[in-house]
């Protein structure tokens, strides 16, 4: 049976809707959490980070509250970084959520940069004319609905083909070679998630954007139906590379 490698940077922004795509495909996945030091396949004993792809299929990497540039602070940066290009010269498929995507984008020497202001909520966002041909949308429409939350966005990655733009950035995901492949905005969030950033990001994020106080139930029940189908088909995409 499959196993996919994931990364959690963080505690509170778990594989989620992603996982359980994951496991309905019959897939299992080991989740490693480098900054809390725990391992879902070793929670007595924490293992690290491994060196080599090994015997997983695939690797995915999600998002956090650290920017992509903070290798001094956060070393599994530049081990997550060092896996990425192991996954890539492997012919493995890679995929990155939000911090995940922008990681991928500065392993491969990407610009990351800070944008003017959060972008967070539900947001419409438009398929390129790549990203209408590329596997990884195969039927997925035009336009897409998606929850975003991210102060800092990609750009000038050399090799990266733009696959989704809108929003605050003009590039909300793309591709690296056939396989490596980054999303900005996050295809693993329930309710509950976000309800967790805002209690332990909150100050920051109901400051910059208030309709996360505001408008959540509703944006929720407007969007999370069609968000949950465009997740699931993304994940299906993505392992049918594997």
């Amino acid at each position: 049976m499959k196993r996919i490698l994931i990364i959690v940077p963080e505690l509170v922004a778990p594989p989620g809707i992603l996982g359980q795509a994951l496991i309905a495909q019959g897939v299992h996945y080991d989740a490693v959490f480098p900054v809390a030091k725990f391992a879902s396949h070793a929670p007595m004993q924490y293992p690290g980070l491994p060196s080599s792809p090994g015997d997983y299929a695939g690797l995915i990497v999600m998002g956090g509250p650290m920017s992509a540039k903070d290798e001094h602070a956060f070393p599994f940066l530049t081990e997550t970084m060092a896996l990425i290009r192991a996954f890539h010269a492997a012919d493995r498929p890679v995929l990155g959520v939000c911090l995940g995507a922008q990681i991928i984008a500065h392993a491969f020497g990407g610009e990351i940069y800070r944008m003017g202001k959060l972008e967070s909520g539900f947001y419409q966002l438009d398929l390129t004319p790549e990203g209408q041909a590329d596997p990884l949308f195969r039927d997925v429409t035009p336009s897409i609905t998606t929850f975003e939350n991210h102060y800092e966005a990609t750009r000038n990655t050399p090799g990266a083909v733009p696959l989704v733009t809108g929003g605050a950035c003009p590039i909300q995901a793309f591709r690296i070679g056939a396989k490596t492949y980054g999303v900005q905005f996050h295809i693993e969030v329930t309710i509950d998630i976000i309800r967790d950033w805002l209690r332990v990001f909150g100050t920051d994020f109901a400051r910059d954007e208030p309709r996360l106080l505001t408008d959540l139930d509703q944006q929720f029940a407007l969007h999370f139906p069609d968000y949950v189908s465009t997740c699931n088909t993304l994940t299906r995409n993505w392992l049918a590379l594997t």
